[in-house]
Formats: C-alpha cells, sequence, structure tokens
C-alpha cells in the first residue's frame, strides 16, 4: 500500500441546533465547518475519517439528529467512510435511534465493530460508560476484539479507536486515573504481538502522542473547543480547536495536528472539589469561571 492519509477528529459536542452555542459561546457546527476548509484546502484527500467520540454533548436525539446533517453536508461530499466513536457524552440509545446509515454494532449493548480500508482494518471500541466521567472496554468487548484480531490479520496493519485514551496526556493532573481507560493494561496485553500501528482517541481535548506498549497512543486536540494542558488541578476550557491528519507509510503512522482559526479566550474553568468523590465515580469539580 502506498501512503494513505487519513483525518481524525475527536469530540464534536454537537448541540441540539445550530443556534444553540457550547458556554454561550461555541457552534460545534461551525467548527466541524472550520475543520473541513481545511482539510478542503489539503492537496491530499483523505481516505476515510476517524471521529473518536463525545459526538453530541449532552447525548440528545436532537443533537445527533443535527449531527446525521452536519455531517451529510460537510463530510459525505468527501465519499470515503466516515468512522464514528462514542464518548462520555454520548448516549448508546439515542444515537441508535438517531443515526442512519453508520456501521452496525458487532456486540450488543456497546457500540464496537470493524471496517476495511484497502487493506488496512480499523477496530472502533466503546469505552462510553452511561453517566460516567471516565471509561473501559469490559471483559465482553476485550473477549469480542481478541475474536476479531483471531480471523485474520490485516496485511496493512490495524488501527484501534477508543475514546478513552490509554495515556495521560502528559504533565500530570489530578483525577487523571478518570481521563485514561481504565482497562488499559488489558488491552496492552490483548494487542501484544499484533500489528498494531497506532491507537487514536480523544476526551482530554489535548493533541498528545506517546508510546504504548509496541505501538504508538494518538490522542486529537478536541474539535468544539480545547483545554489547557498544563493546569494539574481542574480544567480549563479555552476557545478554538484542532484535528489530526494522520498519514500512514511504510508500516509506520505520522500524526501532524493542525489547528483551527480562532481567537483564543476563556470558555469556562472548573478545579477540583475538596470533597473526595464517591467510589469509582468522577471527581468533583466546582466551576470557577470568571463572571462574564
Amino acid at each position: 500500500m502506498s501512503a494513505l492519509t487519513f483525518v481524525h477528529l475527536s469530540d464534536l459536542h454537537f448541540t441540539r441546533s445550530p443556534d444553540e452555542l457550547l458556554f454561550g459561546a461555541v457552534s460545534p457546527r461551525a467548527m466541524l465547518q472550520a475543520a473541513v476548509a481545511v482539510i478542503h484546502r489539503l492537496e491530499v484527500k483523505p481516505a476515510f475519517f476517524v471521529i473518536s467520540g463525545d459526538l453530541a454533548h449532552e447525548g440528545d436525539p436532537q443533537a445527533y439528529r443535527h449531527l446525521q446533517e452536519g455531517l451529510k453536508e460537510l463530510l459525505a461530499p468527501f465519499g470515503v467512510p466516515v468512522l464514528l466513536a462514542l464518548g462520555n457524552h454520548d448516549d448508546w440509545q439515542a444515537f441508535s435511534d438517531a443515526m442512519a446509515g453508520v456501521p452496525t454494532s458487532q456486540l450488543p449493548g456497546r457500540y464496537c465493530y470493524s471496517q476495511w480500508v484497502d487493506r488496512l482494518r480499523v477496530i472502533v471500541l466503546d469505552s462510553h460508560l452511561p453517566g460516567r466521567l471516565d471509561g473501559e472496554l469490559g471483559a465482553a468487548q476485550l473477549a469480542w476484539l481478541e475474536q476479531e484480531l483471531a480471523v485474520a490479520a490485516a496485511p496493512e496493519g490495524e488501527l484501534v479507536v477508543v475514546h478513552h485514551p490509554v495515556v495521560a496526556r502528559g504533565i500530570p493532573m489530578v483525577g487523571e486515573e478518570y481521563v485514561v481507560l481504565r482497562d488499559r493494561d488489558d488491552l496492552a496485553a490483548l494487542l501484544a504481538g499484533k500489528r498494531v500501528l497506532g491507537i487514536l482517541s480523544g476526551h482530554t481535548h489535548v493533541a498528545t502522542t506517546a508510546q504504548f506498549g509496541g505501538t504508538v497512543a494518538v490522542t486529537a486536540g478536541g474539535t468544539a473547543f480545547r483545554c489547557d494542558p498544563a493546569l494539574r488541578t481542574g480544567l480549563r476550557l479555552l476557545a478554538g480547536g484542532s484535528f489530526n491528519l494522520c498519514t500512514l507509510r511504510d508500516a509506520t503512522l505520522f500524526v501532524n495536528p493542525l489547528p483551527l482559526p480562532s481567537e483564543e479566550h476563556l470558555l469556562a474553568e472548573y478545579q477540583l472539589s475538596d470533597a473526595p468523590p464517591p467510589r469509582r465515580a468522577a471527581p468533583l469539580l466546582r466551576d470557577v469561571s470568571p463572571e462574564p
């Protein structure tokens, strides 16, 4: 296979309509439109798109209908596969009811599937846990993945997509265990010895690349908004976004993060509360955003 280029988007956070803004300031559809404008200016056409979760902000059926309209308008004209994963903001039932023409899940109760693009296999996993910030695959999905990998090896290798990243963002932060995939060690053991070219994730809104087992873990910066990568004790949400332009070449995954044009300003800020979080629940966040 000659060089194959694809686009990795994440965290679209679509609202119920174009008029409904995130934090009173951000149009998720306009941010996706800005990403597509950048892609159209590239000299290479992507072979496919990956969107690694948090498709909707509230997991509302109307948000998914709005998302489908946006994908039809903005991505369908490329005429290539669009592979969707679910994130912690998503709702599997609402997604299934509202979205037409998307791949069918190969495991009841979770949205996971595999799809071939040329001689490459893309395996999409579901780390979403209803009502939770953290994520995990679980034994049943790991067993499905093991069976999927045993069917036949992809001649050009495998790509794995999962919303919760298998590596942290880099600079340590409080509550980091609620950001990374809980059963990442089980995933690493299962993928050992397989020709996995990369693991593509989202969730953190921080572009990150790091070694993981025998492959590379890639987290896309959010398309809708981004997070301060250096804040240790909470979340600082900033206007602006990015996506990853990815190329497979000589059995190697190359990743080029591309920023979206935007004026940088603070959207919201949260600090961890002093109250200890319940067992396995997300840490409690206290809104410390400045008054508008």
